[in-house]
């Protein structure tokens, strides 16, 4: 997904290294090849359920932040989507993979859970915006690429699949557009501390693989 102007490109040009070290991580290409071993897999699914049940509270949070209707609607449909998500997870994914249903959370989780909740409530709508936006441009760059690069047969095909959709492709550019939008109307350092958010997120999507591959 393309930046959606000057300050989303500033954004995602501030990433890149970390980003290079997602595309390039073994979970991430291991995944794409159905080589990934069953057991980081499993660690990983377990725990992005309970990522996406605080990552709900955040998006309502930051619903009631938001400045215009249109996007206090957005935002609240994103939380209500993760519950719908997370019970799908529950309730067809941990027993497609056998994966046992995790009950706390792991030290990467419950780092980047708190980062989330607590931009959600404590920052200005302008930063929290940008902490909340790499789960969904992040994973959604990502996604492509790991369709892209599955190969037939691949065991994690059921998951891969759930990268796809032009519904999910729609969602992530109205919130970079949204990012876009806020930081207008933000001083140079409330920029900063958006990019510093924005930068922050990214770095614990790339703590959770690395977490997951040592499992």
């Amino acid at each position: 997904m393309k930046p959606q102007g000057e300050f989303t490109s500033y954004l995602w040009e501030s990433i890149q290294t970390i980003y290079s070290d997602l595309i390039k991580h073994p979970f991430v290409n291991q995944l794409a090849k159905g080589t990934l071993p069953q057991k980081h897999f499993a660690h990983y699914l377990s725990q992005d359920i309970l990522y996406i049940s605080d990552d709900s509270k955040a998006f309502e949070n930051l619903s009631k932040k938001a400045t215009e209707p249109v996007e206090q609607e957005f935002f609240m449909s994103m939380a209500i989507d993760a519950i719908a998500i997370e019970q799908n997870l529950h309730n067809y994914f941990l027993k497609s993979f056998n994966v046992l249903e995790a009950t706390i959370k792991s030290p990467a989780i419950e780092e980047y859970s708190r980062f989330l909740i607590e931009h959600s409530e404590k920052s200005t709508y302008r930063i929290a915006a940008a902490a909340l936006l790499p789960c969904f441009w992040v994973y959604n760059s990502l996604g492509k690429y790991i369709i892209a690069n599955a190969v037939e047969n691949n065991a994690y095909q059921k998951w891969i699949d759930t990268y796809k959709g032009g519904e999910y492709e729609d969602y992530t550019k109205f919130f970079i557009q949204i990012v876009e939008r806020i930081a207008t109307t933000a001083n140079e350092n409330e920029k900063n501390q958006m990019q510093k958010a924005f930068a922050q997120a990214t770095m614990f999507e790339l703590n959770f693989f690395e977490e997951s591959i040592s499992k």
